[in-house]
């Protein structure tokens, strides 16, 4: 969240922080990867491996965050976030690098949250409209093949009310997310109750089925590290605010500590509830499947109401964020002139406009590659399409990765240069994550290539084909910006005494800052 007119405090960060990475939406891609089954019907789920493999995501995610913590600390300001770490330490081309990957990440996101505010709710289980037969693959419901099309569309159509409330003001913006996030967090407790109750008053415990019945391989955890990863994101936000956050140098570390250890915790727990509450194998979404095993038919038909209620709200407010974000992390790369200029402008509330626009008009882009053309084809030829929560946090992980796979490195090479103290531990640490993030890398691409062996399954080849299409044109679009665009402009700019000056007080973010600590 970015504001010019008041800084956040400590327990402002926490809890800012907290609110937007938590949520109980993380549980919908379980169904791919706690009881997932093969086209053999062999179990490839990594049923109770998932709660230490969440335990050491948060471990992972907070040594990536802590690159970043480390980092504010000795720059000017945090606007740019890793883009400004790396172009401070290898120069101008690697800032843009970073600048468009931390970038990308924001349309895919918003492809999660489209996708799980209303299709996951109703994608099998007890509301089957848009279910498929586990065997056959066949459409069954009322809504039939077609149902994924129409309810994506509800949900964009949700997302792009989200985006405007933005133009009414930061104010306005704050109130809305404020409420928001009281709302979701006492449904969320709410449901965990509910969750406790059902286990307890049930004569079976779904957790003897996930104990009992896994497929844990390289590959099954690998691809739930990558799916999972992405309930993780959101920390740069914060990072890229950093200059509005109080004292920084001293709370950015604490609150990053802090966020990071809360929202494993609760990952861990709700995880644990939902494990305790429902059978195996998950169908869809298991969290509309809590409330099954209680007797009260108000119950039964009330719950799945108040998740999918709590689910569109957290997906509602989380649009909003995601969207600013995206109007700001384009600031920094107008004010360097790596695009135009027009998106370093803000109008009076403090919200970069054309930054903003921009972002919308991406994800209407990337909504229509990624999600309607997929739905269109599953309508067509009839057979689900893997556009579904979880192949989309994959795609999404796979570049917050990246980030963080470039950001370490630049921290570890700013203290082996003396510009910034890095401790032995911290060292390790980083350089332990690196292993395990490059074979997550290989994985991920041995599973991307995969998909274009399936030559019967088209689906399977759409998917694979987005996403590497994906990583190619962003490699084509920091080339042509920087050797084309940036180069050009440059020369014409030394044409422009006050336009140069400007650029030239700007160039003094990127350097190191000496700290008393």
């Amino acid at each position: 969240m970015k504001t010019k007119k008041s800084e956040m405090g400590l327990l402002s960060v926490i809890w800012v922080g907290v609110s937007f990475i938590a949520g109980i939406t993380f549980t919908a891609s379980f169904a791919g990867v706690v009881t997932g089954t093969n086209e053999n019907g062999e179990n490839i789920g990594v049923g109770i491996h998932i709660l230490w493999i969440f335990a050491l995501e948060g471990v992972v995610a907070f040594m990536c965050a802590w690159s970043f913590a480390k980092l504010v600390k000795y720059h000017p300001q945090a606007n740019g976030g890793g883009a400004q770490y790396m172009r401070t330490a290898f120069g101008k081309f690697w800032g843009l690098f970073m600048g468009v990957i931390n970038y990308s990440v924001i349309p895919l996101i918003g492809m999660g949250l489209i996708v799980s505010m209303v299709r996951q709710n109703f994608d099998g289980g007890d509301n089957n409209l848009v279910g498929f037969d586990s065997i056959t693959g066949l459409p069954t419901g009322a809504w039939g093949a077609w149902g994924s099309l129409y309810l994506d569309l509800i949900a964009f159509g949700l997302y792009m009310f989200a985006a405007t409330i933005i133009f009414f003001g930061i104010k306005r913006y704050k109130y809305v997310s404020v409420i928001i996030g009281y709302l979701t967090w006492g449904i969320t407790v709410l449901i965990m109750i509910f969750g406790l109750v059902a286990g307890f008053t049930s004569d079976t415990s779904g957790l003897d089925q996930y104990i009992n019945n896994t497929g844990l391989g390289f590959t099954t955890f690998s691809k739930t590290f990558t799916t999972c990863f992405f309930a993780f994101a959101g920390i740069e936000t914060f990072i890229v605010s950093g200059k509005n956050i109080k004292d920084r140098s001293k709370n950015m570390p604490i609150a990053i500590t802090i966020i990071m250890i809360a929202t494993t915790i609760f990952y861990i727990i709700f995880t644990l509830i939902v494990m305790f509450a429902v059978n195996a194998p998950f169908e869809g979404n298991p969290n509309l499947q809590i409330f099954k095993k209680f007797n009260s038919e108000f119950l039964r038909k009330f719950g799945p109401w108040l998740i999918i209620t709590c689910t569109i709200l957290m997906r509602f407010n989380s649009s909003i964020q995601v969207t600013l974000y995206g109007g700001s992390t384009l600031e920094p790369l107008g004010s360097q002139r790596f695009i135009s200029k027009v998106f370093n402008k803000e109008n009076s509330e403090s919200v970069p406009v054309a930054g903003v626009m921009t972002t919308i008009i991406i994800i209407v882009i990337t909504g229509f590659l990624f999600l309607f053309i997929p739905d269109f084809v599953q309508g067509i030829v009839k057979r689900k399409s893997p556009f579904n929560y979880g192949t989309i946090a994959n795609a999404a992980s796979i570049l917050l990765l990246l980030i963080y796979y470039f950001v370490i490195p630049t921290a570890m090479y700013q203290g082996y240069k003396k510009r910034v103290k890095i401790r032995i531990w911290e060292y390790v640490a980083w350089s332990i994550t690196l292993i395990l993030l490059s074979f997550i890398f290989v994985m991920y691409f041995i599973d991307l290539f995969k998909g274009f062996l399936k030559t019967d399954d088209i689906q399977s080849i759409l998917a694979s084909t987005f996403q590497l299409l994906y990583l190619v044109l962003l490699i084509v679009i920091i080339f042509v910006l920087y050797f084309a665009y940036h180069k050009k402009i440059m020369k014409n700019i030394k044409d422009n005494e006050d336009e140069y000056q400007k650029l030239l007080d700007y160039e003094k973010l990127f350097k190191i800052i000496e700290l008393n600590n």
